[in-house]
């Protein structure tokens, strides 16, 4: 008798779990459920729980020690229908075509979609697809629409926060919503019926309050209470010290349209006196509850470290240096021993962040930041008995950059001393940034580096024409041959990937009218072919420029340089990187008219190659090649540098001195022009010879 056709129990029993573990692990990625382990969190105890592995720290700061206070049930808003998700992928590619007839029809549009998410706000910021379609509409969106939003988010803004979908939208709108702030007490906004956004703001402030030990070191809410401790600060929201605390290079970037009137930034914005307060009060309740092992173990902490750094820029900025000798501030408790000993707790935890990849971040906030006091006792007790390896280490590199940068000169006299005899092993593992920072702080603080010019000069050659290809890591790229036995074009993959700092090294040498000859005569001694292929590499091509700036000390050397660039101006200016040189080369020449002259010369022979180039077009501008075929006599006094009185002078002795003249001598000399001109496009050598002649001489 036949047997029945069905699976074996085991493995249909195992095949439907693991469906069952897949459907769980889908709606877990939807939507971010809190353990309920949370509730039995300790204040006093860092405990790392559940999935979230080191990018969770457990804590608890509410008064009554209870966890969070929302429940699992309360915290899911529903999900949007098929036809609502369509709808918002349709207002999506409406934002992004960008085709509205004006400014007008884009703010009717935002404002029908507005009247359209009415009700359902929570569930399009918890939707995977349609919480990116609403950040692009808050960018677009008016101060009165944004303050609606706001209000809907708040009483949710602690579940919103820790979604990984919603606390982008709600970082988005505090950071434009920040722009909206009144800067005048008192001052109404445009719907008096809606809370002003100083108001939601610092209603925001109260709701984070109880939880904010939690959200600190959550992993999508810590980025948004960052954002909200810059805003109520008041510190600037574009700059690139601060963008690198708000979010990681990861973090996504929308393309929505730009509009005009919103793209402002400052330095320093104005805020309400109560956001100062309200950000204080934040400050204290996240820091009161906490004890120097939890600060500590923040320091290190990947979600947590940054957040540390963050308070102690505000706490050591926003409330003065003297605030740190408080027994209740940030600092102190971080770093209770005053003196910083080098046999105290302190010194130790500082000894040990130093060569850790997250907590180094820490220690330069230090360093920054510090009173001059506070620092004079941390360099002294902890920083200057390791400057010598840390300028060795891949990580604390940077914080020795960071020391440099805060010495006065005496102890930078003496910290150079101290890494002078590391220097070979820096060169030798391509460790060129702190020797930059080196030079440059010697520059400024007028210390002698004929020292350390020596052992550049032994550690890459003393050989001139190979001192610079040595210290870039340049190669000369060998340029294919065509059948015609002609070179071809070098491609975009055959360019060079020069070290950047090795550049930046030799431009602050550059600097030092002392030891700039090391640099210099290595440019000279290099020969056109290679010169012409370092001026199409992005990082040679700034020192080249750095190198033809115009100063009184460089002047012998302008001479002896600009001459390089004789028949080879018109191959720079067809480059991108080239063309920046070609431009330098006219400020170069700067009281060097007869070299100014032959490169445009040149440059006008070849006008037909320079013209049909996208750079060369620039390149053909910036020189006013059109007025040197055409008026002649303008183009030598803009070359000259005379200003329009000059220039109106000059034209009114002309004009008077061919008043005198007879009308067969001005004939006689315009022929004579003529004439000239034309011997110079039938002789091109002939010209170019004589000026070879006139600078030699």
């Amino acid at each position: 008798m036949p047997r029945e056709n069905k699976k074996r129990g085991r493995r249909e029993e195992a095949k439907n779990n693991k469906r069952k573990l897949e459907e769980a692990d889908s709606d877990s990625s939807k939507r971010f459920k809190p353990n309920d382990e949370h509730e039995d969190v300790v204040a006093e105890d860092v405990n790392v729980r559940g999935d979230a592995g080191d990018d969770y720290i457990g804590i608890d700061i509410a008064p009554n020690g209870g966890g969070l206070e929302m429940q699992e049930e309360d915290q899911f808003h529903g999900l949007l229908d098929p036809q609502e998700q369509e709808y918002y992928a349709n207002v999506n590619s409406k934002i992004v075509a960008n085709d509205f007839e004006s400014d007008e029809d884009r703010a009717i549009f935002i404002e029908a979609v507005y009247r359209e998410t009415e009700g359902k706000e929570l569930k399009v910021a918890s939707s995977q697809s349609c919480s990116r379609y609403l950040e692009k509409i808050i960018l677009l969106s008016t101060g009165e629409q944004l303050r609606r939003l706001f209000g809907k988010f708040l009483g949710n803004l602690t579940y919103l926060v820790r979604h990984r979908f919603g606390s982008h939208c709600c970082e988005t709108l505090f950071l434009e919503a920040a722009k909206h702030v009144s800067e005048q007490p008192g001052k109404r906004e445009d719907n008096p019926d809606l809370p002003s956004t100083e108001d939601l703001f610092l209603r925001a402030a109260e709701e984070f309050k109880p939880n904010l030990g939690f959200l600190l070191t959550e992993r999508f809410a810590s980025h948004t209470i960052r954002v909200l401790f810059l805003i109520l600060s008041g510190e600037s929201l574009d700059d690139e010290s601060t963008k690198t605390i708000l979010a990681s290079k990861k973090k996504e970037k929308l393309d929505a349209p730009a509009v005009s009137e919103k793209q402002h930034s400052e330095s320093k914005r104005r805020v309400p006196k109560s956001f100062g307060k309200a950000l204080a009060e934040i400050i204290e309740s996240s820091v009161s509850s906490v004890d120097t092992t939890y600060l500590r173990a923040l320091a290190t902490h990947p979600t947590g470290n940054p957040v540390l750094q963050l308070l102690l820029r505000l706490e050591l900025t926003l409330h003065g240096k003297h605030h740190q000798s408080e027994k209740m501030s940030l600092f102190k408790k971080l770093l209770p021993d005053e003196g910083l000993e080098e046999d105290t707790e302190s010194a130790k935890f500082i000894a040990g962040l130093i060569y850790d990849p997250v907590g180094s971040h820490l220690v330069e906030i230090l360093i920054q930041h510090l009173s001059g006091k506070t620092f004079k006792r941390l360099y002294k007790n902890i920083l200057k008995l390791r400057l010598n390896s840390m300028v060795k280490n891949e990580t604390a590199s940077y914080v020795a950059v960071k020391v440099l940068e805060r010495l006065g000169k005496d102890d930078l006299k003496e910290a150079k001393e101290m890494i002078l005899p590391e220097l070979p092993t820096l060169i030798s593992r391509r460790r060129l940034g702190v020797i930059r920072v080196l030079v440059e702080r010697c520059t400024v603080r007028q210390v002698d580096l004929e020292d350390i010019a020596e052992v550049l000069k032994s550690g890459f050659g003393s050989d001139r024409a190979a001192f610079l290809p040595k210290l870039l890591e340049f190669e000369t790229a060998k340029v294919p041959q065509t059948s015609d036995g002609d070179p071809e074009k070098k491609t975009a993959g055959q360019t060079n990937k020069t070290d950047v700092h090795a550049s930046l090294l030799a431009q602050a040498i550059l600097q030092v009218p002392a030891i700039c000859a090391l640099v210099q005569d290595s440019l000279l001694a290099v020969d056109n072919n290679t010169l012409v292929q370092m001026c199409q590499d992005p990082a040679v091509s700034r020192l080249i420029q750095t190198a033809l700036t115009p100063s009184d000390s460089n002047m012998p050397f302008r001479r002896r340089f600009v001459p390089q660039f004789y028949g080879h101006i018109a191959e720079v200016a067809q480059d991108l990187s080239g063309s920046y040189v070609a431009d330098a080369l006219w400020s170069a020449t700067d009281g060097l008219f007869f070299m100014k002259e032959r490169l445009a010369e040149e440059l006008a022979n070849n006008a037909s190659q320079v013209r049909e180039s996208l750079f060369g077009k620039n390149v053909w501008r910036n020189w006013a090649i059109d007025m040197y075929l055409r008026k002649p006599g303008e183009w030598r006094a803009l070359a000259k540098g005379y200003d329009k009185g000059q220039d109106s002078e000059l034209s009114k002795e002309d004009t008077s001195s061919q008043k005198k003249k007879s009308g067969i001598q001005l004939a006689r000399e315009r022929y004579a022009q003529k004439q000239l001109h034309e011997a110079r496009k039938k002789t091109p050598a002939t010209s170019a010879n004589a000026t070879i002649v006139r600078t030699n001489a």
